[in-house]
C-alpha cells in the first residue's frame, strides 16, 4: 500500500521544514505547564487496590482460553501468552458485515468507532468487558497541541522543537512517523471533542486538557469527555455498540487483514470489515505476557488498570504480522503505599515529594530502604520528572519501606487544611493519623532499633543507615552514596518512628505495535498491513524507554484520542467517505 502525502511528509520532513508554519507567538516553558501534571497525565484514581502480594499483577476478568476449552470450542491460539482463539470456520455461528470494525471502548476505541460512523461507515463497536470505556473512564489528563483554545491565546506550539524533545527522551527509539502524527493532529482531535460536547479546556497546563463541568468543577475523562461523545454516538443508527463481546483473533487472508473472529454469549461470529481497528489496551493484566517482557520482576509491579486488559489487540495484530514496538515500555505512576491507593493521605505523604505537591516549605523527601535495611536509590530525585526511575529501583528490591516518624505525621497535622487534604483533583482526603494507624503495612516503634525488629531487618544495619543519612541531612561529613541534597533530606531524630512498606505501581503498559502517521499497523519491513489500524496503547509509536510521566504527561490520553481519530479518518478515506 503506497504511503498518502500526508504520510510521506511525516516520513521525511526535518529540523526546517515545520518552522515555517508554525510558531511559538508566546513562549511556554515546559515547566509552566507541567507543573502539577504528574498528578494528571493518564493518572487512575483507583483505591482498595491490592497490597505487596506476588499475585499483585492481577488476573482477566476473561480467560478466553479457559472458555473455549470448557465448550470445546477451540485451542488456544499459538503464542504462549496470548488469550486469543484459534478459530476455526466451522466454529463460526454466524457471520455479520460492516465497514468498520472497532475494538475496545476506551478514548481510542471512542474516538475511532463514533468518528467512523459520523463519516459515514457501518461500524460494529466491540467491548471485551461489561464496563464502557474501561480505564479511560477515570483517567484525568490528555495532551494535545495547537488545538483552537491554545492559538486564540496566543500559545502555539512548535512541533519540531516537541519532536525532538520526545524523541531524546527515548533515546530517539520512538517510531518517528507515529510521533508526528501525535504532534499534527492531537490538536484537530481534541477540537473534535469538543465541537461534539466534550467539556475540555487546559487548565492553564498549556498543552494539558482537563475535563470541567458546567460549574467549572474539574471532572474525570469519563465524565467530562466520553460521556458526551458516546451520547452522540447514540444519535448514529450507523453505529452498532455490543459489550461483553471480545474480539479473540483477527482474521487474514493473503496478508489482508478482513475482520475479527468475536465471542458473543456462547457462540463465535465473524465479522467482516473492511477496516479493523484494535484498541484494546496494553497488557498489565496478563501477567505471562508481563513475565516475558519487563525488564523488573513483574510480580513487584502493580498496575492500575481495569480487568480486560490483556494484551488481545497486540496478540491478535502479531498474528496478523505487524512489528511490536517498545514491548517493554511501561506506563509507570506513582509509587505507593501497600494496601493504598496512590492518591491516599498514606501515599501522599510518605511517598510523594510533600513539598513538591503542596505549597508549604515542610516534609521533604524520607529514606527508603530494603529488605537488609540499607538504602538503594536517591531519594531526593523525586518523581516529577520520571516516574520510572523511582519504580524500577523499588521493583529491583524484594522489600521496601519508606521511613518516617512522629514529627513528621504532627508536622500534617498541624497545619491548617492538611488534615482533610486535596491534592489537585480531589485525591487524598483523609487524616494521615488514621491512615498510619489502621494500615497493615505500617509498623512503629519507640526506637530505630526496635523498628528493625518489626520489619524483620538487622537492627544494626538500620541504626546504620539512618545515623548516616541524618548526618547529610544536618550538613554533617557524611558523604551520601547516592548523591541525595541535604537540603531536602527529612532528619528523623525523634521517635516513635514508623515504617511504611510500599510499592512500584504503573496505570498500564505501553508497549505496542509499531504505527505509522495514519496509525496504520506496519510489518517489519516498515509496511502497512492492509486493512488494520493500531489505536491506544495497543499502538507503542510514542514509546521506546519507559513513559515520560513528567516531561510529557498526558500524552498517553492524547495519544489515544489522536490515533484513534486519525484511524477512523484513514479507515473513511479508504472506503471513499473522507
Amino acid at each position: 500500500m503506497a504511503k498518502s502525502d500526508a504520510e510521506e511528509r511525516a516520513v521525511n520532513r526535518h529540523s526546517n521544514e515545520k518552522k515555517g508554519r508554525c510558531t511559538m507567538t508566546k513562549t511556554v516553558s515546559r515547566r509552566d505547564f507541567l507543573v502539577g501534571s504528574g498528578v494528571l497525565g493518564s493518572a487512575v484514581a483507583l483505591a482498595g487496590l491490592s497490597g505487596c502480594s506476588p499475585n499483585s499483577t492481577g488476573s482477566a476478568s476473561h480467560n478466553l482460553s479457559a472458555t473455549s476449552s470448557e465448550e470445546g470450542i477451540s485451542s488456544e491460539a499459538s503464542k504462549g501468552s496470548s488469550r486469543l482463539l484459534a478459530v476455526d470456520e466451522s466454529d463460526v455461528a454466524r457471520t455479520e458485515e460492516c465497514d468498520v470494525v472497532v475494538c475496545g471502548s476506551g478514548s481510542a476505541g471512542t474516538y475511532a468507532a463514533i468518528r467512523s460512523a459520523e463519516l459515514g461507515a457501518r461500524v460494529i463497536w466491540l467491548e471485551k468487558t461489561n464496563l464502557k470505556g474501561g480505564t479511560s473512564t477515570v483517567t484525568e489528563g490528555t495532551l494535545a497541541y495547537n488545538t483552537k483554545e491554545q492559538v486564540e491565546a496566543g500559545v502555539v506550539f512548535e512541533p519540531q522543537e516537541e519532536f525532538v524533545t520526545y524523541m531524546k527522551w527515548h533515546n530517539w527509539g520512538a517510531y518517528g512517523p507515529g510521533v508526528w502524527s501525535f504532534l499534527d493532529n492531537s490538536g484537530q482531535a481534541i477540537d473534535w471533542a469538543i465541537e461534539h460536547g466534550a467539556m475540555m479546556a487546559t487548565s492553564g497546563y498549556g498543552a494539558l486538557h482537563s475535563c470541567f463541568d458546567e460549574d467549572g468543577n474539574w471532572v474525570n475523562n469519563g465524565e467530562g469527555m466520553l460521556k458526551p461523545l458516546w451520547a452522540f454516538g447514540d444519535t448514529l443508527e450507523n453505529l452498532d455498540f455490543r459489550l461483553e463481546t471480545p474480539a479473540v483473533n483477527v482474521i487474514v487472508e493473503d496478508g489482508v487483514v478482513k475482520g475479527v473472529y468475536a465471542q458473543s454469549g456462547d457462540d463465535i461470529i465473524r465479522i467482516n470489515a473492511k477496516a479493523t481497528i484494535l484498541a484494546t489496551g496494553g497488557f498489565g493484566k496478563n501477567p505471562e505476557m508481563c513475565a516475558e517482557r519487563l525488564r523488573v520482576p513483574s510480580e513487584r509491579v502493580v498496575f492500575l488498570g481495569f480487568d480486560g486488559q490483556d494484551g488481545d489487540g497486540i496478540n491478535m495484530a502479531l498474528e496478523a504480522g505487524a512489528a511490536p514496538q517498545a514491548p517493554s515500555s511501561v506506563m509507570y505512576g506513582l509509587s505507593k503505599a501497600c494496601g493504598e491507593s496512590w492518591s491516599s493521605m498514606l501515599s501522599i505523604f510518605t511517598q510523594w515529594p510533600p513539598s513538591y505537591r503542596y505549597p508549604l516549605e515542610l516534609g521533604k523527601f524520607l529514606p527508603m530502604v530494603n529488605q537488609n535495611g540499607e538504602r538503594f536509590y536517591n531519594e531526593t530525585l523525586g518523581e516529577d520528572a520520571d516516574t520510572a526511575r523511582l519504580n524500577v529501583a523499588i521493583a529491583s528490591q524484594p522489600k521496601v519501606f519508606t521511613l518516617f516518624n512522629e514529627d513528621h505525621v504532627k508536622a500534617y497535622e498541624g497545619e491548617e487544611n492538611l488534615n482533610n487534604f486535596v491534592a489537585f483533583m480531589g485525591v487524598g482526603s483523609g487524616e494521615l493519623r488514621s491512615a498510619v494507624e489502621n494500615s497493615d503495612f505500617v509498623w512503629s516503634a519507640d526506637t530505630i532499633e526496635d523498628l528493625a525488629g518489626q520489619i524483620g531487618v538487622d537492627a544494626t544495619v538500620l541504626a546504620s543507615t539512618v545515623s548516616d543519612w541524618n548526618s547529610c541531612a544536618t550538613g554533617g561529613d557524611t558523604h551520601d552514596a547516592f548523591g541525595a541534597d541535604p537540603a531536602q533530606m527529612t532528619v528523623l531524630e525523634n521517635g516513635p518512628f514508623y515504617a511504611v512498606q510500599v510499592e512500584a505501581c504503573a496505570y498500564s503498559t505501553c508497549g505496542g505495535i509499531r504505527g505509522n502517521y495514519e496509525a496504520r499497523a506496519v510489518d517489519a519491513d516498515d509496511k502497512p498491513i492492509p486493512g488494520l489500524f493500531v489505536c491506544g496503547i495497543d499502538n507503542g509509536s510514542m514509546q521506546y524507554n519507559d513513559y515520560p510521566y513528567g516531561l510529557h504527561g498526558g500524552s498517553g490520553q492524547g495519544a489515544a484520542c489522536t490515533t484513534g481519530y486519525v484511524a477512523a479518518n484513514a479507515a473513511c478515506k479508504d472506503l471513499g467517505l473522507a
